[in-house]
């Protein structure tokens, strides 16, 4: 888990590592979840995590990335479609989510 903050003050986290996906393939990592506070929308945080994020992948070997998120998200999806990942055609629904369609987004690393 990564962490951007500001005069002590938490903007953002980002966690990633081993792919849950049961048919990943050992080279592709995860972006796990993440989370910027409304209030540094817009600032360059989201992409600092992601892009730190990405670099700990990388120097752990991983060449590729992938990322849940809910296909209503339109804010998550555009930013992640501006930061170069594309989906992948996979969907998925969970209970704990209340069965709400997810997609995955994928990248290179």
């Amino acid at each position: 888990m990564l962490l951007a903050e500001e005069e002590g003050e938490l903007l953002g986290y980002i966690a990633c590592g081993e792919n849950r996906d049961a048919a990943a393939e050992p080279a592709v990592a995860e972006l796990r979840n993440m989370f910027v506070a409304p209030a540094s929308w817009r600032r360059g945080v989201g992409r600092a995590l992601v892009d730190a994020a990405l670099a700990e992948l990388r120097g752990r070997g991983y060449s590729e990335v992938t990322l849940w998120s809910f296909a209503a998200n339109d804010r998550a999806n555009a930013f992640y479609e501006a930061i170069g990942f594309t989906r992948d055609g996979a969907e998925r629904t969970e209970e704990i989510w209340a069965h709400i369609v997810q997609v995955r987004y994928r990248r290179s690393l």
